[in-house]
């Protein structure tokens, strides 16, 4: 069972992605009703809000810790006094992640949904 409602995207933008997930080409390869079903798929996916946010720096311009000090001061500036963590990526030097801070499928299934 899904959490979140289903997005809602302006017209246009949704007959785009439609013709492309029940092209002829994609439809060939597996079915209709399949490549419908794929589609649904993906707006209820995004629907849900990101694990986290990524911010890639451009290191020509400016250094990793300065770039993280002028996200965590517009935390700051929207949000008060929520202390939002910017964390450096394990792996990938040039990549800070923002976690997601609200509700998750985890906070929400056992108070609203009925399994």
């Amino acid at each position: 069972m899904y959490v979140f409602p289903k997005i809602s995207l302006r017209p246009e933008v949704e007959n785009y992605l439609k013709e492309s997930f029940l092209n002829e080409e994609v439809v060939s390869a597996s079915s209709q009703q399949e490549a419908e079903r794929n589609f649904e798929t993906l707006l209820l996916r995004l629907s849900h809000p990101p694990l986290f946010t990524t911010v890639r720096v451009n290191t020509h311009l400016g250094s990793v810790e300065h770039v993280r000090g002028l996200l965590l001061e517009e935390l700051q500036k929207q949000f008060g006094g929520s202390s939002i963590p910017v964390l450096q990526h394990p792996a990938l030097p040039d990549v800070l992640l923002i976690p997601m801070t609200g509700p998750s499928y985890e906070s929400w299934r056992c108070r609203f949904c009925v399994f």
